[in-house]
């Protein structure tokens, strides 16, 4: 089979970052709704991985994410934006290995909002998480979750960390 050489396009854009520049590319090369997961999403130094989770707000402005979604999967989790709303995330299926691990955060990095979870070790009702006052981090899915529901406000941004490949979760 005969590969395809990678094309290279050049943008002289000075006031947009290349990780943004590269979802404007996606969105406009491909068909509406297109999901975008960016391996190595977060990581390394502060600032670049603040403008990656600032990107998730950025490209995902319609509420029923007809642009699609962007999903940031590192090393050790996968971090994505939960709209205003009711969202039933599957983390486990019957028969299958766990892929996702049991830390659970839920952070309101752009305004507060009231969270309702089911499914977590530490489920909250009505909950009100700020930047700056309480945010949801190191939660844990209960072993026996296989669905984890989160009712939010505004949007905020959900993460779980990733099983290790010897079975044990780092932290």
């Amino acid at each position: 089979s005969q590969h395809t050489p990678a094309k290279i396009i050049h943008d002289t854009d000075q006031e947009s970052t290349d990780f943004g520049k590269a979802i404007t590319w996606i969105r406009k090369t491909q068909p509406p709704g297109t999901d975008i997961i960016a391996l190595g999403g977060i990581g390394g130094r502060i600032d670049q991985g603040l403008s990656q989770l600032h990107h998730l707000y950025l490209f995902q402005s319609d509420p029923a994410y007809a642009e699609g979604r962007v999903y940031l999967l590192s090393g050790s989790s996968l971090t994505f934006l939960l709209k205003t709303g009711t969202h039933r995330i599957q983390v486990r299926e019957d028969g299958e290995e766990d892929v996702f691990g049991k830390h659970v955060g839920i952070i309101p990095l752009q305004e507060p909002s009231r969270i309702t979870t089911k499914g977590l070790e530490w489920d909250v009702t009505d909950w009100e998480t700020r930047m700056g006052g309480r945010i949801s981090t190191s939660n844990h899915v209960l072993p026996e979750t296989k669905i984890v529901e989160v009712q939010t406000t505004k949007d905020v941004l959900f993460t779980i960390a990733l099983s290790c490949i010897d079975g044990e979760e780092d932290g």
